[in-house]
C-alpha cells in the first residue's frame, strides 16, 4: 500500500488539520454515549500519529478505526495515553505490510464457551478453583498464571435459551481470560507489552510525532513479534481449555473459544471486538459470545460479514468511505461486539480537549447538570458500569450477526 503521488503529505499539515483528517478515518457504530464520545475524541490522536508514521516509512497514511457497538474507553493508562480507545478493529494496511504498532498492546484475551448437561454447584466450583490455584499447571513448559480474578475476567454459568436449530446443551459456562504469561520477556523472547518488555523496547523503533509517541516494529522484527504473538494466542486459548477441564472434570463440550483482543495479521488489531472472519485460521468457529452485565443475559451470535452496502448507506459511511478509498476495508470489517463495554455513569459529552506538556485533558459535561464540567486526564479512574441490551439492539440493527441463543445468568464467580 505505497503512497500515491496524489496523496497530500500529512507531515505538512498543521496539528489541527492532522486531527481533523484523522477524524475522517473513524467509522463509529457506538452508542454515542459519554464513553463512546471519549473514545472517538482520543482515537483521532492515535490515528493522526499513525498517519504521520505510515507516511514517514513509505506506507499510505490511512490507518482506520472501525468501532463495534461496544465502543468505549480503554482503562489501560499506557494504551489510552497513546491515543487509543477500545471496542473495534484498528487497521493500518492490507495485512501483509511488515509494520506493527506496539502501543495497541495485544494481550490475546478471549472467551471460552462451554456446554454442560447439569448446573454446577457453586460451592464445589469454588473448591475446585482453590485446588487449581494451589497447583502448578503448565502448558508448553510455561507456568499458567491464574488471571480470572483480575480486571473483568470471570467464570460465569448460564441456562441456555436456544433460539436456533443448533444442538446446544441446557447449561453453558463462560471463561474469560488472557495471557499475562507473555506480557514480559519470556522463554520465547520479547514480551507483548511495550511498557513491560525490556527486549521488545530494545527491538522497537521509538517514533516521536508532534502529537505523541508510538513504538513500532518493521520487517524482520515485525515478523518475529507476530510469531510470538501467535504462540501467545494459542497458549491463551489452550489455557482456558485446561482450566475448564480442571473445573468441569466430569465433562463439558467446547462450543467456541474466541479471542477478542489480538493481532489478526501485521496490520489489523481487534481491540476488544470479535472477529467474524472464519476464513482466518485464528477463528475456528462461527459462534461468538457477547456478554453484558452479570444481571443481564449474555448472547451467542452466528457471525456475518460486515458491513453490507445497505448498512454503509444507512450509517452515512458510504460517501466518506468512497472518498477515502476504504469501501473494501469496511465491507470486510468482520466485527461483532464481545461485550457491553464500559458505560460512564456521570459523563454526558466531550466539549473540548486541553493539551499541556503532551498530556490531554478532556473537558466533559455531566449528565446531572450539563453546565458543570469534569476535566479528565486518566479515564481509568472514572466510575463505570457495563452497558446493557442497547448494544445487542444496535448489533442487530447493523446486521452484524444473528442471535442463536440467549444465556440466562445463574451465577458469576470472580475470585
Amino acid at each position: 500500500m505505497r503512497i500515491s503521488s496524489q496523496t497530500q503529505k500529512v507531515s505538512e499539515l498543521t496539528k489541527l488539520d492532522l486531527l481533523d483528517r484523522a477524524n475522517q478515518f473513524i467509522f463509529s457504530t457506538g452508542l454515542n454515549d459519554g464513553a463512546s464520545k471519549l473514545c472517538k475524541a482520543n482515537m483521532k490522536y492515535g490515528l493522526a500519529q499513525m498517519h504521520l508514521i505510515q507516511e514517514k516509512y513509505g506506507f499510505e497514511p490511512k490507518a482506520t478505526f472501525i468501532s463495534s457497538p461496544d465502543e468505549t474507553i480503554s482503562r489501560n493508562k499506557f494504551r489510552w495515553n497513546s491515543g487509543l480507545g477500545y471496542g473495534g478493529r484498528l487497521n493500518w494496511g492490507e495485512g501483509g505490510e511488515t509494520i506493527i504498532f506496539l502501543n495497541v498492546k495485544p494481550n490475546c484475551c478471549g472467551l471460552l464457551v462451554g456446554g454442560l448437561k447439569e448446573v454446577p454447584d457453586p460451592y464445589d466450583l469454588i473448591k475446585k478453583i482453590d485446588d487449581v490455584k494451589s497447583t502448578e499447571l503448565y502448558h508448553s513448559d510455561i507456568l499458567i498464571n491464574w488471571d480470572y480474578g483480575i480486571s473483568n475476567h470471570f467464570i460465569n454459568c448460564f441456562e441456555t435459551k436456544n433460539l436456533s436449530d443448533l444442538d446446544l446443551p441446557p447449561y453453558i459456562f463462560l471463561i474469560h481470560g488472557s495471557a499475562p504469561e507473555f506480557r514480559d520477556d519470556n522463554e520465547y523472547g520479547a514480551g507483548l507489552y511495550i511498557d513491560k518488555s525490556k527486549l521488545l523496547k530494545e527491538q522497537s523503533v521509538e517514533v516521536n510525532t508532534k502529537l505523541g509517541k508510538q513504538y513500532i516494529l518493521l520487517d524482520s522484527e515485525a515478523k518475529s513479534f507476530l510469531k510470538i504473538h501467535n504462540q501467545a494466542l494459542k497458549f491463551s486459548n489452550s489455557k482456558r481449555e485446561i482450566i475448564a477441564s480442571k473445573l468441569f472434570d466430569y465433562g463439558y463440550d467446547i462450543i467456541c473459544n474466541q479471542p477478542h483482543q489480538f493481532l489478526k495479521d501485521y496490520n489489523n488489531m481487534y481491540l476488544g471486538s470479535n472477529c467474524t472472519d472464519t476464513s482466518c485460521s485464528i477463528i475456528t468457529s462461527d459462534i461468538f459470545p457477547t456478554t453484558l452485565r452479570a444481571d443481564i443475559s449474555a448472547y451467542l451470535f452466528r457471525g456475518k460479514k460486515s458491513f453490507s452496502m445497505t448498512t454503509l448507506r444507512n450509517e452515512k459511511f458510504l460517501g466518506r468511505a468512497e472518498n477515502l478509498e476504504l469501501v473494501d476495508t469496511l465491507t470486510n470489517a468482520y466485527l461483532l461486539p464481545h461485550g457491553g463495554g464500559y458505560e460512564l455513569t456521570d459523563i454526558e459529552d466531550v466539549l473540548d480537549i486541553l493539551e499541556y506538556k503532551h498530556q490531554r485533558y478532556f473537558v466533559t459535561s455531566l449528565k446531572t447538570n450539563t453546565s458543570r464540567l469534569k476535566i479528565i486526564r486518566n479515564v481509568g479512574e472514572l466510575q463505570f458500569e457495563y452497558r446493557g441490551r442497547d448494544v445487542i439492539l444496535k448489533t442487530l440493527q447493523l446486521n452484524l450477526g444473528e442471535i442463536v441463543a440467549r444465556l440466562n445468568p445463574l451465577f458469576s464467580l470472580k475470585l
